[in-house]
């Protein structure tokens, strides 16, 4: 079986879990890989990855997930942190983070594409909030990021309210609780 080396151990036992194969994570990547071949008779395959052939092309090419080293991550990071600050800094182009407009665009170019980090993905959104800011900048995002993001959207909307009132004496007087 031949399989991308992006993809890491932690990558490979998420995806088959995802597809009903549970993958005993104290293997190594290369006892992992040597028993693939028995475990695919039982995937379960879904709306993403429809059937064996779409399978192995996605554990032939490389990992979707965004990995950074840690030079990149730091200078991400710090120009993530720039456009933050200059965000909250009312968008003032005043030579202290930025002098121009443009040289923020640089900066959110260089880092959108790391989306899977959340500054980056705050950055983007406070930079689409400038009423000057030259095209609207969009993070890219992996299909697992997006997805957790959706799951927490849901669950951050689902309320539950219990309304319990109670009436007044001269003693007490209204009472009104969520619980």
């Amino acid at each position: 079986m031949l399989i991308d080396k992006t993809h890491s151990k932690k990558d490979i036992i998420l995806l088959f879990k995802n597809h009903g194969v549970k993958i005993d994570p104290k293997l190594s990547k290369a006892q992992i890989v040597n028993s693939l071949d028995s475990k695919f008779k039982e995937l379960q395959f879904n709306e993403r990855i429809k059937n064996i052939s779409e399978f192995n092309d996605y554990l032939k090419t490389p990992t979707p997930q965004q990995r950074p080293n840690t030079q990149q991550k730091t200078e991400i990071m710090f120009k993530a942190k720039k456009i933050i600050r200059w965000a909250n800094g009312s968008y003032l182009n005043s030579g202290k983070i930025y002098s121009t407009d443009i040289e923020s665009y640089d900066d959110i170019m260089s880092i959108y594409m790391w989306g899977d980090l959340s500054s980056v993905r705050r950055a983007c959104r406070l930079y689409n909030l400038n009423l000057r800011s030259k095209n609207h900048v969009n993070p890219i995002l992996s299909y697992e990021v997006q997805e957790e993001l959706n799951n927490n959207k849901i669950l951050k909307q689902t309320y539950s309210y219990e309304l319990e009132i109670r009436f007044s004496t001269k003693e007490n007087p209204i009472i009104i609780s969520f619980d």
